[in-house]
């Protein structure tokens, strides 16, 4: 089977038709996704307009649509004057006329026999008439048989688009109905989460009192840490004066230790003098005794 008949035979229409309606709806899923931002938008729409380039590629292969010539049923159209009804009759005239005078004048036996049979046979020029009437008509209907076969498979093709479009569609609102049924569900989200600030709110209010109260317990405790600073600075002022106190007794009581030292000297020096001076008085008391 060649290409040309393979795209005029009824399977590839029914194919055309199919991939029609199924690239519409992948392309109007992927748009739908790339609107919605939803997740994978960009992978849906990549694959849409793939899609929609397969599509593009197999109608190049369609065969052109073929004008049907209206000529054939109005002659007016290509500017040819319709004939009168009278037209044929006159030429049937002339034409029987022409018999009969052949006829007399050649003595031909077979024309005349020709013309009785038309006589006989009451074939007139009105006959004629309504003949060429008929045959004029039945091309009519058969150019309208014709006309009927391709609106027929247009209809046909219309007719599948449309219920492709009608799945799309249905499609469409199974997506529109499960997006309302995700709104609705982030508007409950919503909603508690409104309640939940609310009652953080509460709470931050108390924890905000509790801050005050706290800072007052602060600021309190910060006087009288102030206080026993200030009473702590003058006992350490106290214990410095104290102290330098003390290393001035103690300084003196090592001065004292050094002259009580000198003092024990002198006193051992003069017992060593006293008792050399009573010994130099003994033996003076010695020699008067001995005289």
């Amino acid at each position: 089977m060649s290409l040309a008949e393979l795209v005029q035979s009824s399977g590839w229409k029914n194919f055309m038709a199919k991939l029609y309606g199924i690239g519409a709806s992948i392309v109007i899923i992927g748009a739908l996704f790339k609107i919605q931002h939803w997740p994978l938008a960009g992978l849906m729409l990549t694959v849409g307009l793939c899609t929609e380039s397969i599509i593009f590629f197999f109608s190049a292969f369609e065969p052109l649509h073929e004008e049907v010539d209206w000529t054939l049923v109005y002659p007016e159209l290509a500017g040819i004057p319709e004939e009168e009804p009278g037209t044929l009759g006159a030429h049937d005239s002339r034409f029987r006329g022409g018999i009969a005078g052949g006829g007399g004048g050649g003595g031909s036996l077979a024309l005349s026999k020709f013309d009785e049979m038309l006589e006989k046979a009451d074939i007139t020029p009105d006959l004629f008439q309504k003949l060429g009437v008929g045959m004029k008509k039945l091309s009519e209907t058969t150019s309208n048989i014709n006309v009927m076969g391709d609106v027929s498979a247009a209809s046909a093709k219309y007719m599948n688009t449309i219920h492709a479009a009608n799945e799309s569609l249905n499609k469409l609102s199974e997506t529109y109905q499960a997006t309302t049924k995700a709104i609705n569900d982030t508007q409950l989200t919503y909603g508690k989460m409104a309640e939940t600030v609310s009652i953080i709110d509460a709470g931050g209010k108390s924890y905000q009192q509790q801050l005050e109260s706290l800072n007052k317990n602060l600021s309190a405790l910060n006087a009288v840490y102030e206080l026993q600073r200030k009473g702590a600075d003058e006992h350490m002022k106290e214990s410095d004066t104290l102290q330098k106190g003390i290393q001035g007794l103690m300084k003196d009581i090592n001065d004292s230790a050094g002259d009580a030292k000198k003092y024990r000297e002198q006193i051992a020096k003069l017992n060593d003098n006293l008792t050399a001076l009573n010994n130099v008085y003994g033996n003076m008391l010695a020699a008067m005794n001995v005289k």
